[in-house]
């Protein structure tokens, strides 16, 4: 998932779809292993009921497709045939749910329902969450909007795969660049951001998704700031579960495979545990799919002309999305905006260096089209960072554009010399200043 999606919210149907069991013979395996357990469940027959009906598995019909359950005390409000009732129980460290549909009575207490079609999740809170050790030292980076708001970076304090709490360490205005005192009225519980970036996880590849601000508080840390994410991929949930599980190998993901337990011996019931999740898999994308089903490609994005763009416009728009930039700068808050800038804009080929050395691995891993580096990364400047890149075989005639914070006489002498293509000064002005010159640098 990129920021051209604008992290979009993933539709309900889709995500019940992704969160929920809905293999017949697994439901019929589930329910058979509460009646084997003997497993206490919870019946919710009305929403004006404050304690559930506390009850258990009597019987599982597969032919008729009915199950009942013995309750241990009628419920206060008889029920009526075609009544949904919500059932809650607990299976290995998790709590689901599942609608049932009442059909009538049985013997003494009994009552039966229709099979469910759907077992979904019901944890208590969204997941189990992971604090972080002061020693890991992770961040997370979050964008208000592309142009206008706040940007916000911190330490994170916890995470779990529904959002994450961080220590406000930074704090600026998107538009001018300028920082703000850190305070707990930046901003409001409730505002939804495009991005909410990891970026530092161990071993893994940076996390991004949209989210919302949960709450925003003094902490014994400082500002904390409570965060839910909205719209992740794939991708992005399998590498928190990755995570998650390394730090916590007890933290269940996948719905629990069971056996099915009709005609067997009472000896051979033993639970068997499927080293992937049960849950239905994603259907491969038709053609004509929505954009955020199907992978970027330029010749289906931008075919031909569209509504209100010429033809030169629209091939430069097929252009930019090749073009190999590499945005070297140390401050992560910083540097993400730049690159949501140019995101927006149309480049799609990005790639990030916090120091001097992780550009040179992108150099020797990916023949450049530009390169723009902050007036100083770390404590090595940029013409430094870019005297190192040219010995190690950065081609002369690639475009070297310098962000520049506050006046260096030697940026000013190597742009009029012909060492540096572009000299920018901040505050960015990009529509003003920057947009039309890495056009022109980029031959577009």
């Amino acid at each position: 998932m990129t920021l051209r999606d604008f992290f979009k919210k993933v539709p309900e149907t889709e995500l019940d779809r992704r969160q929920s069991l809905r293999d017949t013979d697994q439901i019929l395996a589930w329910l058979e292993e509460l009646h084997r357990l003997g497993t206490v469940v919870e019946l919710e027959c009305s929403d004006s009921d404050l304690t559930p009906v506390q009850a258990k598995v009597r019987t599982v019909v597969e032919e008729a497709g009915i199950c009942s359950f013995a309750f241990k005390w009628k419920p206060v409000k008889e029920l009526i045939p075609g009544q949904r009732v919500r059932l809650v129980f607990a299976m290995d460290r998790q709590r689901f749910q599942a609608d049932l549909v009442y059909q009538g009575r049985g013997n003494y207490l009994e009552y039966r329902f229709g099979l469910p079609t759907a077992i979904y999740r019901a944890e208590r809170r969204d997941s189990v969450r992971v604090k972080m050790r002061p020693r890991d030292e992770l961040t997370a980076t979050v964008l208000q909007g592309f142009f206008e708001g706040l940007g916000l970076t911190g330490t994170l304090l916890d995470l779990s795969r529904g959002g994450c709490s961080l220590a406000l360490r930074q704090a600026i205005q998107i538009k001018d660049q300028k920082r703000l005192a850190i305070n707990a009225n930046l901003l409001l519980p409730g505002t939804p951001l495009v991005l909410v970036r990891l970026p530092n996880l161990p071993h893994l590849a940076q996390v991004e998704c949209g989210g919302f601000l949960c709450s925003i508080r003094p902490g014994c840390e400082g500002v904390i700031v409570g965060l839910r994410f909205e719209g992740m991929g794939v991708p992005e949930t399998m590498i928190l579960n990755h995570f998650l599980h390394e730090r916590d190998p007890g933290i269940p993901f996948a719905f629990p495979r069971k056996r099915r337990f009709s005609g067997l011996e009472e000896n051979e019931g033993e639970i068997l545990l499927a080293s992937g999740p049960s849950v239905e898999p994603a259907p491969p994308a038709e053609a004509g799919g929505k954009e955020e089903d199907l992978p970027p490609i330029a010749s289906e994005v931008d075919s031909g002309p569209k509504e209100g763009l010429s033809e030169s416009e629209v091939l430069k728009r097929v252009q930019k999305r090749g073009k190999k930039i590499l945005l070297v700068m140390a401050d992560e808050l910083e540097r993400i905006t730049f690159l949501a800038l140019l995101q927006n804009d149309g480049y799609q080929c990005m790639f990030e260096a916090q120091s001097l050395v992780q550009a040179l691995e992108h150099h020797r891993r990916v023949p450049l089209d530009l390169v723009v580096v902050d007036q100083a990364v770390g404590h090595v400047g940029a013409l430094k960072v870019l005297e190192v890149l040219r010995e190690n075989g950065l081609p002369k005639e690639v475009p070297k554009v310098v962000i520049q914070k506050s006046i260096d006489h030697q940026l000013t002498l190597a742009n009029k010399g012909g060492k540096l293509h572009l000299l920018i000064v901040r505050p960015l002005d990009f529509f003003g200043t920057l947009k039309h010159p890495l056009e022109t640098l980029l031959g577009l």
